[in-house]
């Protein structure tokens, strides 16, 4: 407490304590809002109470009530201008100083108060505004509460020892025994709170209850009181802290003053300065409600109705107190549940709406239906989606067939598309086709709901575009603006994945207003618009309205749509590169997932959480979410899931850098969207990423077709992100068709524009190829600049995979970089078509020998065309002949090529006929000086300098030196400065001194000591 709240001006925290009932908690929560106080901090206090919880807005008015004007909070405003004005507020009071929100009993928050302060709390992320907090963990909700949960720190209050506790207990009651006081602090089992208690009953010549637990000894307490006392302590747990005129005039003609003070002497219920009267501790109103009958409560209800004057408060009252059919009373209740659901408070409006559906007459099936759909909608909003789902299916079980049915299929289809398709239909099937305007406007919305649901969700593009056209024609011509915005989103959204564009549609569905919103709780135009703009490659557009849906979903505290917002939120921070974003996103709408127990939501959100683990190259996670989306497609008929697994598989086997099972899985991905008719490439992004892998696995063939597929589908598309891609796409393949010029032009243009679009992620893999084409190219210093940026990204990321495939790049760039891969993270090489004519039989001859002796022939290098051996030796011999026509030449040009590609050696060197060999230089213009001469007579011996033929290779030297007339040198595998080189095995004559060079060769390596030099070596 005492560090928190030296924080408070510099860093301040969010801290909860948290510990079961009685523990301590509000104790040092006490201290710490003193010592904030002491501080200089502005604190503003909140104590709920369990009933707290039907008390909208009760705990902002506590908090604001002695620090600013609120007269706000008493009007009835949507809780999003609520929350902005508490954000308003908060940065008001923390620009003069610090400032602490202090809650005692976080769960106990009402909606509205919990759902503002989330609102609130995650914009102040610069401003001097701190949480101190407690929660329960005894509790049935067993949560800090879904609206301040994040970035907060949990410190556990746990049991005290029991030496600690006997001295609070002999503090406490001095006049008890010591057996007494060891008795009572085992019984406690380390709770103070609970100690105390039992040391009183002791105090007063009791026994303790024999539940052992707080509320037993408080029960116990309660017993004690008179009964006009215990029925105003009654009263306060049904209302919850309450002015004393109110009480007052609920309790009937009694002395107020003599009725309070056998409370306040019993240290059950304290006074505020403000004449607000409180219990002393919450677990005091948990035990009064706890002992309590369901009469008895009822009776209270009735009278705190006629004594308060907040209409949304009586209401409240009345709904609990009245057991008889009231039209009146249900009519008031229903009223007063929207004025709630508007201003935030879904848990609440839902449980109103059950009493108004209860107090309506059995005759009026309209009103009753209409309640229960609301009820369920709030259910859904509030999050209990089972709750809700059960509502309707004992709707649909007692209603017969007809339009109240077909509205509440409607409903249903909404919250779960399991079995929605055949609810759509029969629906259709039971509204009359009798020329109504009634059952038609019916029947063109269960249209429009199967048209997206059929083209959106399950697949089947073309057939759900013929519903949603005629939904719209019939929405346009009725005037309704639910069912057009429902219908042109649909329809807009259906014709883009058919690669036929239909731009004014999504902006007509916009404009619908924000009745749009609150009609449908899935229908949000906006999110299809966004997700159109992710897939063209206008990305700040897609994201601007994905925060936006997020925002106005938190804000009108529709709980159910969270975990579907941010679904669509971690696509587009997946998009930006932004992967522990998107794993935040992804892990809070798990959460709020499982809060509402929304199977539908998790599926969702195991499309981009799957992505971030694949690409992170956490196998199991991704491919237990690639399991979850086959399941659902498998039950439900949504074939696109199908396609979003086989994707998920492809990026972890591509983080792997198992290029060719990547292809499969992205091919098996493309073979399921070509079954649909999808015809825009980024709707599942697989085609692009197939194409690169392609590239990887050295699939010639493979790249052309996939390329062709994206011209096609690309044609007329106007998206400039499938531009980008189709360019990136012709690199590719210019590059395994050695045009490194033409290759390098095309993948910059596309690496260029995918940065400028902010496609972060695509951006990073087309430098891999813009690196690799520029090293083709011979172009050193652009590929070093763009091989770090690109490393740099993935590092950043976190990326794997790729992240390898930059560094071998940028290592062949450094001039230290190794040309065989790491057999720990699988081989890759640059592409290059497996097709190339192999410019020497004795390079693949070689290969061969080594494949069969381990070396797995993906870590070996391609050999290159246009790059044949360079003439070494007297008179300019060619073929990397050291000597005119010696072995050991043609041994140490072999030793080049395996150990780093085809050896390109420099220009030849005149020398004397006598002489046997000359050295081999690296690849550089030949230099206008005299050449050096070899003095060492003819027979003596021959020195040899072997290297990566491709520039920047960064193999360095291999120096050697044979005696003339020796045999082959004896090949194995050497590591030189980090670099695996693979060393052709010969047969040596002398296998002893062949050994001692290979030793040699080893240890110096291993000891950083290269080049190596000697007369025998």
């Amino acid at each position: 407490m005492d560090a928190f709240a030296d924080r408070v001006r510099t860093r301040p925290g969010r801290l909860v304590l948290v510990g079961e009932a009685g523990i301590g908690k509000t104790t040092l929560w006490a201290y710490g809002v003193e010592r904030c106080r002491a501080a200089g901090a502005r604190v503003l206090v909140t104590q709920p109470t369990e009933d707290d919880r039907d008390s909208p807005g009760q705990g902002l008015l506590d908090l604001f009530d002695r620090h600013t004007e609120t007269s706000a909070l008493g009007a009835d405003l949507p809780l999003v201008e609520r929350s902005r004005w508490v954000l308003r507020e908060l940065r008001a009071l923390a620009a003069v100083g610090p400032v602490v929100l202090a809650v005692d009993d976080l769960p106990w928050l009402d909606d509205v108060t919990a759902r503002t302060l989330r609102f609130a709390v995650r914009r102040l992320a610069d401003e001097p505004v701190a949480l101190l907090g407690t929660a329960r963990t005894w509790d049935a909700d067993n949560r800090i509460g879904p609206s301040l949960d994040r970035d907060v720190d949990l410190l556990d209050v746990v049991a005290l020892p029991a030496l600690t506790l006997r001295r609070i207990v002999a503090g406490a009651a001095p006049t008890l025994s010591t057996a007494a006081v060891a008795e009572v602090a085992d019984l406690a089992h380390g709770n103070p709170f609970f100690a105390l208690e039992l040391a009183r009953a002791r105090r007063l010549g009791t026994r303790p209850a024999g539940e052992g637990s707080p509320l037993a000894a408080l029960r116990r307490r309660l017993a004690g009181l008179p009964p006009d006392t215990l029925h105003l302590v009654r009263l306060l747990a049904v209302a919850g802290p309450s002015p004393l005129r109110v009480l007052a005039a609920a309790s009937g003609p009694v002395r107020l003053d003599d009725v309070l003070r056998p409370a306040l002497e019993a240290d059950v219920v304290t006074v505020e300065h403000d004449f607000v009267l409180r219990f002393t501790h919450a677990l005091v109103a948990t035990a009064v409600l706890s002992g309590m009958h369901a009469l008895d409560t009822q009776r209270l209800h009735a009278a705190l109705a006629d004594a308060v004057t907040d209409p949304d408060a009586r209401a409240v009252h009345r709904a609990r107190a009245s057991d008889a059919v009231d039209a009146v009373v249900a009519a008031e209740v229903e009223a007063a549940a929207l004025r709630l659901a508007r201003r935030g408070a879904p848990r609440l409006a839902a449980d109103l709406l059950g009493h108004a559906a209860r107090l309506t007459p059995p005759d009026d099936v309209a009103a009753s239906v209409r309640r229960t759909l609301a009820r369920m909608m709030q259910c859904a909003a509030a999050g209990d989606l089972p709750t809700a789902l059960t509502l309707a299916d004992a709707l649909l079980d007692d209603l017969e067939p007809g339009p109240l049915r077909a509205e509440v299929v409607t409903c249903r289809v909404v919250l779960d598309f399991t079995g929605a398709e055949a609810f759509l239909r029969a629906a259709l099937d039971e509204v009359p086709d009798d020329g109504t305007s009634a059952h038609a406007c019916l029947r063109v919305r269960l249209r429009g709901l199967l048209g997206w649901l059929l083209a959106i969700h399950l697949g089947r593009v073309d057939e759900g575009l013929t519903h949603a056209r005629a939904a719209l024609e019939a929405g346009r011509a009725h005037g309704d603006a639910v069912l057009v915005a429902q219908a042109a989103s649909a329809v807009s959204t259906a014709s883009l994945l058919l690669g036929r564009r239909q731009p004014d549609l999504v902006e007509e569905a916009a404009a619908g207003g924000p009745e749009v919103v609150r009609s449908q709780l899935a229908l949000w135009p906006q999110v299809l618009r966004g997700r159109e703009q992710l897939w063209d490659g206008h990305l700040v557009q897609a994201r601007t309205a994905f925060d936006e849906t997020y925002r106005r979903a938190v804000g009108n505290g529709a709980e159910f749509q969270r975990p579907y917002r941010l679904a669509d939120l971690a696509q587009a921070l997946l998009a930006a590169g932004d992967l522990d974003a998107a794993a935040r996103a992804v892990a809070e709408g798990e959460e709020a997932a499982r809060d509402s127990r929304d199977e539908r939501a998790l599926c969702w959100l195991a499309y981009p959480g799957g992505l971030v683990a694949g690409l992170r190259g956490d196998v199991a996670p991704a491919l237990a979410h690639a399991d979850r989306l086959d399941a659902r497609a498998a039950r439900t008929g949504e074939r696109p899931r199908h396609a979003m697994a086989a994707h998920l598989r492809g990026v972890v086997a591509a983080a792997g850098r198992d290029w060719d099972t990547a292809l499969g899985e992205l091919e098996a991905g493309l073979a399921v969207l070509d079954s649909l008719g999808y015809a825009h490439p980024g709707a599942v992004p697989v085609l692009p990423q197939a194409i690169q892998v392609a590239s990887l696995a050295h699939r010639t063939d493979r790249v052309g077709h996939l390329r062709e597929r994206l011209r096609a589908q690309s044609a007329g598309l106007g998206s400039p992100w499938a531009d980008a891609q189709l360019l990136a796409a012709d690199g590719q393949l210019m590059l395994l068709r050695d045009e490194p010029a033409a290759a390098l032009d095309a993948l910059t243009r596309s690496h260029a524009a995918l940065d400028r679009l902010g496609y972060r992620l695509d951006a990073a893999r087309t430098g891999c190829f813009v690196v690799a084409a520029a090293l083709r190219a011979g172009r050193r210093r652009a590929a070093r600049e763009v091989g770090e940026r690109v490393l740099a990204a993935f590092v950043d990321m976190g990326v794997c995979g790729w992240d390898g495939v930059a560094r071998e790049l940028l290592g062949r760039v450094r001039g230290g970089g190794r040309r065989r891969a790491d057999p720990d993270r699988g081989g890759d090489r640059v592409p290059r078509d497996r097709g190339a004519a192999q410019p020497r039989d004795r390079l693949a001859d070689v290969r061969q020998r080594v494949h069969r002796r381990g070396a797995p022939h993906s870590h070996l290098p391609q050999a290159r065309a246009p790059e044949p051996c360079g003439a070494v030796g007297a008179r300019g011999g060619t073929g990397g002949a050291v000597g005119a026509r010696g072995r050991t030449g043609r041994a140490v040009g072999d030793l080049a090529a395996v150990a780093g590609g085809p050896c390109r050696a420099g220009p030849s060197v005149p020398t004397r006929p006598s002489c046997v060999g000359a050295r081999m230089t690296p690849h550089r213009p030949p230099r206008a000086r005299r050449p050096r001469r070899h003095r060492k007579p003819a027979g003596t011996g021959v020195t040899g300098s072997v290297r990566a033929a491709e520039p920047g290779d960064g193999l360095g030297h291999l120096p050697l030196r044979v005696r003339a007339g020796q045999p082959r040198e004896v090949v194995r595998e050497v590591d030189l400065r980090g670099v695996l080189v693979v060393v052709r095995q010969q047969v040596l004559a002398d296998p002893d001194r062949g050994d001692a060079v290979v030793a040699r060769v080893r240890h110096a390596c291993l000891h950083g000591r290269a080049p190596i030099t000697g007369r025998r070596c």
